[in-house]
């Protein structure tokens, strides 16, 4: 039998923080959903489509590569952070990740 644990709850409510600390101790793998929300949501704005269409969606979650889950623009503020607010980068990643994932269903 397999164990799957899945923890939901509101934005910035500690979900990942919670998740990779009970994956650690329990020496399972950590699967970080929102992290590839983003990623998809980056990938199609960057190729200047609409985060609502689900076609586009779908197709840029196919092509997700492991590079496309290091940005740092999708963990954080911007490279430069100087020029960009972290809040705003944070809640602009956010409302693209919830188009997406609107998206997708």
């Amino acid at each position: 039998m397999t164990l799957v644990i899945a923890i939901d709850g509101p934005a910035a409510a500690g979900k990942g923080t919670l998740a990779r600390r009970l994956a650690a101790r329990l020496g399972l793998p950590h699967l970080d959903t929102g992290l590839l929300y983003r990623a998809v949501g980056r990938r199609v704005l960057d190729r200047g489509a609409d985060p609502r269409d689900a076609a586009v969606a779908a197709a840029e979650a196919r092509a997700l590569t492991p590079a496309d889950l290091d940005r740092p623009d999708l963990r954080g503020p911007a490279a430069d952070a100087a020029e960009i607010d972290r809040e705003a980068a944070l809640d602009a990643a956010e409302d693209h990740a919830v188009d997406t994932a609107a998206g997708l269903e």
